[in-house]
């Protein structure tokens, strides 16, 4: 045998890479980098320092191994060179030239895609295609948000070339409002691209909060968990990310519980979306209207002036107006008009049958009439797909459902809290009642709200909000709220034992205790079919009533209920330390379940523009000594930490909101203000950015059988001790320090203090270097899945002027941007 084999070979190959490159550079005139930049050693000599000698580029030895890398591969990686000074035209000239490009030369920074058009119309020619596509999600020039674009090239029948491209334009907003009305109970869903990027997900932001670009975060961050689990999930992940249709059980997901996960691409699409839904949520009941409505009265919708109207009046049964009654310029309720007489009803974008077009239809006259026409009529409700109505299907049964409680509303009497602003029930549907009756922002959602979503996430106790400052602009508030369940289904023995042989048992099974069921929640049933036993509620979430109260009401009423019995060390009073020095006082704090300060004495001298002084405030923030004692000793209190790829940073620090003439206050005139702010667009110091979100979650096991955490501490802010148990019922957790005493620094500030209270204080910080947690883990290639449109070895006409000779560079003013155009050959 003369030869070594098929293994051995003498000489290299070339390289099938699946994709042809193409190399965009820009340079300058100059062939170095500068005087800054030196390729050798200094020295010095009696008249001084003589520096090492300036970079030069070896030009030849760069075409050499251009040409020598470049002969591997095929197809061959062509080079499109773009001088942006008027000479150096040798070196980029024979790069182009022999890596079958072209050299052009830039007039100006403007209008670069007609400069580069040799560029791009090499690329529509090379690849041509009549195929459809789908571009990724880009924010949308125009303020819309984030948009997606289906576009097909047009191609001239008689020189081949492409002439341009139509597309079709949808915001990604109408997306998630599609996705998201479908769903129920704990039903979620969510869409995803064939790279496995998460395009919507409810754990994510809305696309209209996005001020850039979107980086979209791996599905597998939002469905599995650090240990990547549950394993599962990676063969459904593989399965949408081919376009394929089906379905799995996953006996733990990664909230805990028995989910099935259905899935399917959407078609001639690089999208794919899943519904996710648990055991619980099998069985699924829609509000029905009542059978008999005579004792049913006439609901109002919010647009209280738009009664008011010429269409109104015409419309509506003779003297609507007047029955309702609307007050304008209340004390209580400055700004605003309202209704002592009724409720009224506000329907959040989602219950209409097209929520996009509901937002930015102005003619509210017309809106008021339809909406009252329809949630007081007849007619038989057939939704959106079969009954060509404005309204989905459920929505005037949830209407009718709520309208006896308004009676209740208003004969109720509150001797102890003279400040309720308002009382309200919130639907899933979107349906929103509330007394007084008053009007609410047109793209004001209550599943949305942060009363509904704590109440929802923990159904079993009631929830009282951070402060805020109310939508409708009637100052600081904390709502109280408390979850309605889905109507119960009564379930026979056999069907729980079938369910679970130990427990917790699902709605409609019988209990004794609140433990023995999954929602926490055991009570005796109107249900005849209940009998008299007590039974679990549903699983569902069907609404949140809530309570709205002026915060300075809230906590006077609290701290008057916290007297200490021998009067001497109640809240905020103030007595002699232990040694004997005055300046001891006892500070009591109410927080929430995620740490966040719901009562704090400091909060009623905050004003109400300024927010952030009192909206999530953080424990560690105010004592950040005890917050370290909870979360390092105790345990009771437990640290997250997760990478936010979609966040928001801020140019210029934070300052409190002005109420000058003319700023938006109420909810008419946030209105008004967002269709009539005119050509100059309001100042916004914020930026798209990615972010290190750190927060904090109660551990309640951690108190152990006595139902309290105590302990002392002495560190740099202050001294005292301290106590803290649950309130039973609620997602309040009390926290009282005794001996409180302030360390005053021994300088001008206490820099040690500020350090202690920034280690357990929560927020979202900027990540500045980068992460690596958003990694491209597929290297599977356009090319590999057979999508790339065929080549054509176009000849492309290249010359330059050979007079001047190196002066063109790869130096610092030089620009160098290289792009991977996929452009395959199968």
């Amino acid at each position: 045998m003369d030869t070594d084999g098929e293994n051995v070979r003498c000489g290299p190959g070339k390289h099938w890479t699946g994709y042809q490159a193409v190399i965009v550079f820009a340079t300058d005139r100059m062939d170095t980098d500068g005087e800054n930049v030196r390729c050798g050693p200094g020295y010095y000599t009696r008249s001084g320092y003589v520096p090492g000698p300036v970079c030069r580029y070896n030009w030849t030895k760069v075409w050499s191994i251009a040409d020598h890398k470049n002969s591997y591969y095929q197809p061959q990686t062509r080079v499109f060179s773009y001088l942006i000074k008027e000479d150096a035209e040798k070196f980029p000239g024979k790069l182009a030239c022999s890596h079958g490009g072209s050299l052009l030369k830039l007039v100006t920074g403007e209008n670069l895609i007609s400069q580069m058009s040799n560029y791009f119309e090499f690329l529509s020619s090379n690849a041509r295609t009549t195929k459809a596509l789908w571009t990724s999600p880009y924010l949308d020039a125009w303020g819309l948000g984030i948009m997606v674009t289906y576009a097909i090239p047009v191609i001239s029948g008689i020189t081949g070339r492409t002439i341009g491209v139509v597309g079709i334009d949808a915001t990604l907003d109408k997306i998630e409002n599609f996705l998201t009305k479908h769903q129920w109970g704990t039903v979620y869903s969510f869409l995803i691209n064939n790279q496995g990027e998460t395009i919507f997900h409810p754990k994510l932001k809305p696309s209209t909060n996005l001020l850039e670009d979107p980086i979209f975060i791996p599905i597998q961050q939002l469905e599995q968990n650090k240990k990547t689990l549950p394993e599962e999930f990676s063969l459904i992940e593989e399965a949408m990310r081919q376009g394929k249709e089906g379905s799995m059980r996953i006996e733990r997901s990664i909230d805990g519980k028995p989910r099935t996960y259905y899935y399917a691409g959407l078609n001639n699409s690089e999208y794919s979306f899943a519904y996710v839904i648990a055991d619980t949520d099998m069985e699924f009941l829609r509000s029905q209207e009542p059978s008999d409505r005579s004792s049913y009265k006439t609901s109002y919708f919010n647009l209280l002036k738009h009664y008011n109207s010429s269409q109104a009046k015409e419309k509506l049964p003779s003297g609507t107006l007047e029955i309702i009654d609307i007050k304008e310029n209340e004390p209580k309720y400055p700004g605003l008009r309202i209704s002592y007489k009724y409720s009224t009803i506000f329907l959040a974008p989602m219950s209409y049958c097209d929520p996009i077009e509901y937002i930015y239809d102005d003619d509210l006259d017309m809106k008021t009439v339809d909406a009252h026409l329809w949630i007081n009529s007849d007619e038989p409700d057939l939704g959106c797909e079969t009954g060509n109505q404005k309204f989905e299907k459920g929505v005037r049964a949830d209407v009718l459902i709520t309208q006896p409680i308004e009676e209740i509303w208003k004969a109720r009497k509150f001797e102890s809290l003279s400040q309720i602003k308002w009382t309200n029930v919130g639907l899933r549907s979107g349906v929103f009642r509330t007394y007084p009756g008053h009007r609410s922002r047109r793209t004001y959602d209550p599943t949305k709200r942060p009363w509904y979503r704590t109440t929802s996430a923990q159904p079993h106790q009631i929830s009282i909000s951070t402060p805020y400052m109310d939508a409708a602009g009637v100052g600081k508030i904390v709502t109280i709220s408390q979850a309605v369940f889905e109507g119960m289904k009564v379930k026979s023995e056999s069907e729980c034992f079938n369910f679970s042989r130990t427990g917790p048992w699902p709605g409609g099974c019988m209990c004794n205790l609140d433990v023995d069921c999954i929602i926490k929640v055991c009570y005796l049933s109107m249900n005849e079919e209940a009998g008299d036993h007590r039974r679990c509620a549903s699983e569902r979430v069907e609404a949140v009533t809530g309570l709205d109260i002026l915060y300075d009401d809230f906590q006077n009423k609290t701290m008057d209920s916290m007297e200490a019995s021998d009067f001497k060390k109640s809240c905020g009073l103030k007595y002699d330390c232990p040694d004997g020095e005055p300046g001891c006082l006892t500070r009591c704090y109410l927080f929430d379940s995620n740490a966040f300060l719901i009562m704090d004495p400091d909060f009623q001298t905050a004003k109400d523009i300024e927010e952030r002084k009192y909206e999530k405030v953080q424990l560690g923030e105010k004592e950040g000594e005890v917050m370290k004692d909870l979360v390092y000793k105790h345990t009771f209190i437990r640290r997250t930490e997760r990478v936010d790829f979609q966040g928001s940073c801020r140019i210029t620090k934070e300052e409190p909101k002005v109420t000058l003439e003319g700023i938006a206050k109420n909810p008419e005139e946030q209105d008004d203000y967002i269709r009539n702010k005119g050509p100059i667009p309001k100042f916004n110091s914020e930026f798209g950015c990615i972010q290190d979100v750190v927060g904090y979650t109660v551990n309640e096991s951690a108190l152990g059988p006595s139902g309290m955490v105590t302990g002392n501490v002495s560190g740099p802010c202050m001294s005292g001790f301290y106590y803290v148990t649950t309130l039973p019922k609620t997602n309040l957790y009390l926290l009282v320090i005794e001996n409180w005493k302030h360390n005053r620094a021994s300088l001008f500030y206490n820099f040690n203090c500020a350090i202690t209270r920034s280690v357990v204080n929560s927020g979202a910080y900027r990540i500045i270097n980068g992460t690596c947690d958003h990694m491209e883990s597929s290297t599977v290639t356009l090319a590999g899945q057979n999508k790339c449109p065929s080549l054509r070895d176009l000849k492309l006409p290249c010359r330059f002027t050979t007079g001047t000779t190196h002066t063109a560079s790869l130096g610092m003013i030089g620009i160098t941007l290289l792009l991977s155009y996929v452009l395959s050959a199968t």
